[in-house]
């Protein structure tokens, strides 16, 4: 199976679904059968748990994970199908998944220039140099989501450019499902839209780079803001995502 390369939302703590991962990997990679029977049975059993896992511990309404827990069920229901390939596949589906889970980071902790926003025009222009060296971005999210290296500035235009990666990535995700749009795609989409609103707030603020593009931006960019301030929870924001 491919290297899983959507965008995935954990609901439970990483910890937690990495023990899930490897519990269910041990538990089948161990047990043997006596019959052909008994090891479709197993293989079925191995389904049904992983799909269960799945639905404990992600959002499953995201391209990403529909995906996973549609081929689980595939295999599941299917008869005639070379079960060792098929456990092939749901144990690398499993291990990227774990990959994916270690570099999961609460929602709350994603880089956001929302606190430059409630400064001077003065202070942004002075720590808009360096986000992460002036506690605007948490150092560690800032170089690995950011794409810094540890002696790397992070600047606003790093953090627009990762979260419009981020929204065309989820929007692009959206309409390959072709389903409604979920709850927490409502929720990202009007994060990821607000976390730029932010960014061209304090730009335009601070009146660093603007061109008549971000000006025309303004009041797009508060509307997003206003939107998200307004109706997120804060159950969603102890959510992990990547």
């Amino acid at each position: 199976m491919n290297e899983l390369t959507e965008i995935y939302v954990a609901v439970k703590d990483p910890n937690y679904i990495e023990a899930q991962i490897d519990t269910l990997c041990r538990k089948y990679h161990s047990q043997s059968e006596a019959n052909s029977r008994q090891r479709r049975a197993l293989f079925k059993s191995y389904c049904h748990e992983t799909a269960r896992v799945f639905d404990d511990c992600f959002e499953t309404t995201l391209l990403g994970m529909t995906r996973c827990k549609t081929k689980v069920k595939a295999y599941e229901t299917t008869d005639n199908i070379d079960i060792d390939m098929a456990t092939f596949h749901i144990v690398n589906m499993l291990l990227n998944l774990k990959g994916i889970v270690k570099s999961m980071i609460p929602i709350k902790d994603l880089p956001s220039c929302k606190k430059l926003t409630e400064m001077s025009a003065e202070d942004i222009v002075a720590k808009a140099k360096d986000l992460v060296k002036n506690d605007i971005v948490k150092a560690v999210v800032g170089i690995r989501l950011l794409g810094s290296k540890i002696h790397d500035t992070v600047h606003i235009e790093d953090v627009i450019n990762y979260y419009t990666g981020c929204l065309n990535q989820l929007n692009n995700e959206i309409q390959i499902k072709k389903q409604p749009i979920s709850s927490i795609e409502h929720f990202l989409l009007d994060k990821f839209n607000a976390e730029i609103g932010y960014c061209s707030l304090a730009l335009i603020k601070a009146g660093i780079n603007i061109t008549k593009e971000m000006k025309d931006l303004a009041e797009i960019s508060k509307k997003h803001v206003d939107k998200f301030e307004h109706y997120q929870s804060d159950s969603n924001k102890n959510i992990v995502f990547l």
